[in-house]
């Protein structure tokens, strides 16, 4: 799992240079311009380490930073007096042993517990880019689990934009294979008369233009994990192939007599139905049992409305992450999005949000800033109660939770929530608990 800073005070310009030099997989790195920004991003956002420059107003900003701690005792915090000692240190974590790394954000007791957890604990879901927790989430975080740790072949199924590669992605950096590659390859997008030679390679001279071999998708995933999106695109004679690499564990190149052993772990994905498929003679059965051990279903957006809010605020960050101001979804407009169906799932989701952060004028984004098509207006009005409805009961029932787990401490519950304690006077209040 990265550890997770935020950094506090830091100058448009300089992200750039600062994103690229903590790049790596052991550090996930947010930025906030103002302690306002900081406030919001903590609502979805929960960081390991806490960095300052004091740069301007150093008052406050210690401030904040006394405050932090307090709401989150487990956070540390380091100040710096300005931007070039905060930049060395960004530069120096990622470059330190594994042991110091760990005392950094952890203390020697938490180092203890967590190598006595990793060692007789069994595995947990850990990837903040599969995001959501409503039930068909939280099923497929479970399958995850259980199913990383091999090499079983799995086939995903769902429809276009419902996030099958970042599922197939989680199982990679669930697995034992997450150092190795994961090799994605969209099967519909490559040229029928070449996605031969694509995927198994080539050898030099096999056909006019072939003037030196190639390894191929297959063999350059060699080791790693292997992730065929629209598996339900290739032909026929392309699936008898994949079929033999599956059962052989080999691959033979195009123009080459020679077979090449292959280490690779198979994820397919499809938005056909491949049941249908093979009744209709259109895709192997062979090859469809043979992928089809085990099954993960990507369930429509509209499944699992509730984790749209969820969504909204991790496309918001990640928007302030290229650049854009951290924006909020107010409650209205996240009950505008709720009420709609998205055809085209998390995907036009995404677009949507993105659009509402780079064209609203103001800090929070309201219905007026959600742009949906104006022949579904009706429809969301006449079903707005309905979704509010939905919405409200799982807000009102992780409350009580909440307020049950923490024994009625309203702190460690909004704590506990991941919003403010005046959110949570408010939602209290609302729902008369």
């Amino acid at each position: 799992m990265p550890s997770s800073i935020l950094v506090i005070g830091t100058e448009q310009k300089q992200r750039a240079s600062r994103q690229s030099s903590t790049s790596s997989r052991r550090l996930q790195v947010r930025y906030a311009k103002t302690l306002a920004d900081a406030e919001n991003l903590f609502k979805t956002y929960q960081p390991h380490l806490l960095l300052i420059a004091l740069n301007h107003d150093p008052l406050q900003h210690c401030s904040f930073a006394r405050k932090a701690v307090q709401c989150h005792p487990r956070l540390k915090t380091m100040l710096f007096n300005s931007d070039d000692e905060l930049d060395l240190t960004l530069q120096g974590l990622d470059q330190l042993p594994a042991a110091q790394f760990a005392a950094l954000f952890c203390s020697g007791n938490d180092i203890g517990k967590r190598q006595n957890e990793q060692q007789n604990m069994p595995h947990c879901f850990n990837d903040d880019d599969l995001v959501g927790n409503s039930p068909e989430t939280k099923k497929i975080k479970d399958l995850i689990v259980t199913i990383a740790p091999g090499i079983t072949t799995i086939l995903l199924q769902g429809e276009t934009g419902t996030g099958k590669e970042v599922i197939a992605r989680s199982i990679h950096r669930h697995s034992e294979r997450k150092d190795r590659i994961f090799m994605p390859v969209d099967c519909a997008a490559i040229n029928e008369s070449v996605i031969e030679s694509e995927l198994f390679g080539h050898a030099k001279g096999s056909f006019t233009s072939a003037d030196r071999s190639t390894l191929g998708l297959i063999r350059s995933a060699d080791g790693g994990t292997l992730f065929l999106d629209e598996i339900g695109e290739l032909s026929r004679a392309m699936q008898a192939k994949l079929l033999r690499t599956l059962q052989e564990r080999s691959v033979k190149p195009v123009g080459s007599s020679r077979i090449y052993p292959v280490d690779i772990r198979i994820i397919a994905a499809t938005n056909r139905n491949l049941s249908e498929a093979v009744k209709n003679e259109i895709f192997r059965k062979d090859l469809y049992y043979r992928l089809n051990t085990v099954t993960i279903y990507a369930p429509p957006l509209r499944e699992r409305v509730c984790d749209i809010a969820d969504l909204c605020a991790q496309f918001a960050v990640n928007l302030e992450q290229e650049g854009y101001p951290l924006k909020t979804i107010s409650d209205k407009a996240i009950d505008i999005l709720c009420a709609y169906d998205w055809p085209g799932n998390i995907r036009e989701l995404e677009n949507v949000i993105r659009s509402a952060v780079i064209l609203s004028k103001s800090k929070v984004i309201e219905p007026h800033d959600i742009d949906l098509p104006n022949d579904v207006s009706d429809r969301m009005t006449s079903h707005s109660h309905t979704a509010q409805s939905t919405v409200a009961f799982h807000e009102k029932e992780a409350i009580r939770k909440a307020l049950n787990h923490t024994i009625g401490n309203r702190r460690a519950a909004a704590k506990l929530l991941g919003i403010s304690e005046a959110t949570l006077y408010r939602r209290i209040k609302l729902y008369s608990i």
